[in-house]
C-alpha cells in the first residue's frame, strides 16, 4: 500500500490540496498523511485573497471530518519550523512512499527556480517519489 504525504503550507491557495487527498483515498487505497507547515522564514505571498479565514488548522479539520469514508485513511499533522526540514524529516520517519506538493502561486521565475531547487534537495535526502500538483480551474485562470 502507498504512503503518501500531502505537503502543504499555511496559505489559502494550498487549501485545495486537501480536497485532492479526499478525492485520492476514495479512488486508490492509500494511507494519506496531510502535513501542515507554518515556517515563518519563507511565506510565500500569493496575492489577494490568499490569507485564511479562520484558523487553518480547524478548516483543514473539518475538511477531513466531512470527506470521511470507511474506505478512506487521512491523518492530519500541523508543525511549525522549516519548510524543507519537516518534509524531509516527516518523509523519513514515517517511510513516505509518494509526496504530493503543489506547485506554488503565482508563477513567477524566482519563485519556480526556488520551488525546483527545493524539489531537488527533497529529492536527494529521500527515496520517495515526488508528484507536484498544479490547481486548474475549469472556469480559467481569471476565476481563482
Amino acid at each position: 500500500m502507498n504512503n503518501v504525504l500531502i505537503a502543504v503550507d499555511t496559505s489559502e491557495s494550498s487549501f485545495w490540496l486537501a480536497y485532492y487527498a479526499i478525492a485520492l483515498t476514495k479512488r486508490i487505497p492509500m494511507d494519506v498523511s496531510i502535513l501542515m507547515i507554518e515556517d515563518e522564514n519563507h511565506k510565500i505571498k500569493s496575492g489577494k485573497g490568499d490569507e485564511w479565514i479562520g484558523l487553518p488548522e480547524k478548516r483543514l479539520e473539518s475538511l477531513l471530518a466531512e470527506g470521511h469514508s470507511d474506505k478512506s485513511h487521512i491523518n492530519f499533522y500541523s508543525t511549525k519550523g522549516n519548510f524543507e526540514d519537516e518534509v524531509i524529516q516527516f518523509i523519513l520517519e514515517n517511510k513516505i512512499t509518494t509526496l504530493f506538493i503543489g506547485q506554488p502561486e503565482p508563477r513567477r521565475a524566482k519563485l519556480d527556480t526556488q520551488f525546483m531547487a527545493l524539489l531537488e534537495r527533497i529529492g536527494s535526502r529521500t527515496d520517495c517519489h515526488i508528484e507536484v500538483v498544479q490547481k486548474v480551474s475549469a472556469y480559467g485562470s481569471d476565476k481563482f
